[in-house]
Parts: structure tokens; sequence; C-alpha cells
């Protein structure tokens, strides 16, 4: 004779319990939602009992009060944490090598090294004589 596998039931369609009247309230998809739906009636302080009760007789879902517990603390952690905070504004490389009036960039003396290298230093200070005259 074959073994069947037994079937494991869970969710919304798997339990439907009366709810006062013989009729489960609303029928929900998956269990994070029922837990999010309570802590907004109940309130975030309400324990895992009190969730537990209020999702068995609002949606027909028997859960452990550990699995609440579980979804519980990761609805915590995610809800009103801030994302990263905005990266300053980065000064670019142009605005960066302005120099304050009247004064001398590491690009101007970048430029007059390599003239220096080119020229020489005797033709440099020529140059320079020349400039101040």
């Amino acid at each position: 004779m074959a073994k069947t596998k037994a079937t494991k039931q869970t969710g919304a369609s798997a339990h439907k319990a009366p709810a006062g009247n013989g009729q489960v309230k609303e029928k929900l998809t998956n269990k994070a939602e029922a837990i999010r739906r309570a802590l907004a009636k109940l309130g975030k302080k309400a324990t895992p009992a009190e969730i537990q009760d209020f999702i068995k007789t609002n949606f027909g879902i028997e859960m452990a009060t550990t699995v609440i517990s579980v979804y519980k603390s990761k609805l915590n952690k995610t809800k009103g944490k801030p994302g990263r905070k905005p990266k300053a504004v980065q000064v670019t490389a142009e605005t960066a090598s302005l120099p304050p009036e009247g004064g001398v960039t590491f690009r101007d003396l970048r430029a007059l090294k390599e003239i220096t290298n080119r020229l020489g230093p005797a033709r440099m200070r020529e140059l320079v004589e020349l400039m101040t005259d």
C-alpha cells in the first residue's frame, strides 16, 4: 500500500473559526497582514496572546504566540527607521580649484613648474622679470 503525504494547511484558507455569530469577519491571504491589522487595532503594546485572540476571532487564523512575536518584532524594526541621510554636496574639482581673490591655485603652480622644466631656471627668471616690469 502506498504512503500518502499528509497535507499541511496554513494561512487563512486552512482555518475558519467562527467570530461570535459563526462567520469569519474577513479572510486574509497572509499572516503578516493579520498581525499588521491586529497591531493597528490593539496598539503597539499588545501582547502576543491578545493578538492571537484577535486574529482567531476576526480572521479565523490560528497562530502560535512565538510566530506572532517574530512577526511583531520584524514589523517594529522596519517601521519608522529613516533611510540613509543624504550626503553633503560634494565640492567639484572646478570649484575647489578656484583661487581666492588674488590667490594662486595648485594648478597654477603645476603649470609654472612645467614651464620652468621646459625653459630652464635662467630663462624662467628672464620671463618673470619681463612680466613684472
